[in-house]
């Protein structure tokens, strides 16, 4: 894998995806930030959120509830894009998982 392709986080701000990092230390007694899978979950969560606003628009300009066609067609193709975007995130994590268990101990 490239480094590049690992600390790509430019595309992902770009759709809405950008990963929430705490730099800040920790006290004593006091839980670390969100883990990884809550930070899926939530990324999850955002395109689940932004695929229904899309749906949503779409279904009202075609039943005449009022809207433009441009924002709707725009939301679409931002809710497209959050999903690949998501897609080969997942590519991603299986390619190192498999990676992973490819490794002999």
């Amino acid at each position: 894998m490239s480094g590049a392709a690992i600390h790509d986080y430019g595309r992902l701000s770009q759709v809405g995806l950008e990963p929430q990092v705490d730099n800040k230390p920790l006290r004593e007694g006091q839980e670390a930030g969100k883990s990884f899978g809550d930070a899926l979950e939530s990324a999850l969560q955002k395109v689940d959120s932004s695929l229904e606003s899309a749906d949503q628009m779409a279904t009202g300009y075609i039943s005449g509830a009022g809207g433009d066609l441009h924002d709707v067609l725009i939301r679409m193709e931002q809710a497209d894009l959050q999903f690949r975007t998501m897609m080969q995130v997942r590519n991603k994590l299986l390619e190192a998982y498999k990676e992973i268990m490819r490794i002999q101990v």
